[in-house]
């Protein structure tokens, strides 16, 4: 499984359903002008099907020793699904107390993941005040419906351009907390940037999972 894929499955399987509809907000514009540039803009998916779900003994549990003086040993168990890529390879997972929707989990069911990662700049945008903020905004599917869970997050942040170098396609910016640092950037167009401009960047993810019934 891609690297980057597979941890944010990771996170996205921990947080599967455990917030519903809450969005958590910050000093983002709500509303931005056309970017004069795309840095980054791509997409990755991967579906799952779900081979097991349901629960099994805590292998790490050492406490099932004991009695209870009725019924006998007592065990733990933890809810644990196993998931099956297009190309064979298989997941197990955890799925603790918050994935609320964990009943609706069949064997067979469809397990789609999506990462999108957005990258912009803008340049002189009169609209724009400079500076830096983040916004988090997260949706899970209803109580009693098929699981469903999606993240956006966005965020932009004012640099200030220190030297440009078309050749080697780098740039070295200054960000608010005075750090200098040098970025490869292979899809900036040099020509709309110069020396001791202000450029503003946004930065929009957005990282969803689905499971539906084939």
């Amino acid at each position: 499984m891609n690297k980057r894929l597979k941890s944010c499955f990771a996170f996205m399987v921990a947080v599967l359903l455990f917030a519903s509809m809450s969005p958590a907000m910050a000093s983002v514009p709500e509303k931005l002008p056309q970017p004069d540039g795309i840095l980054v803009d791509d997409v990755i998916q991967n579906q799952f099907t779900v081979q097991f779900v349901g629960e099994i003994p805590d292998p790490n549990d050492d406490t099932d020793q004991v009695m209870d003086g009725t019924s006998g040993m007592v065990t733990h168990n933890i809810r644990q699904a196993i998931l099956k890529d297009k190309t064979g390879h298989e997941e197990t997972i955890k799925l603790g107390k918050e994935v609320k929707n964990y009943d609706q989990i069949k064997k067979d069911d469809i397990v789609t993941i999506r990462v999108e990662r957005r990258v912009a700049f803008f340049v002189g945008k009169d609209e724009l005040v400079p500076g830096s903020g983040d916004k988090t905004t997260k949706y899970s599917a209803p109580k009693g419906s098929k699981p469903g869970y999606v993240e956006v997050k966005e965020s932009f942040l004012t640099l200030a351009i220190m030297k440009l170098d078309a050749a080697k396609k780098e740039v070295t910016v200054k960000l608010p907390d005075k750090t200098i640092k040098t970025v490869v950037t292979p899809k900036l167009d040099f020509s709309l940037l110069k020396v001791g401009q202000n450029v503003i960047v946004q930065v929009v993810s957005e990282q969803s999972i689905a499971v539906t019934t084939p």
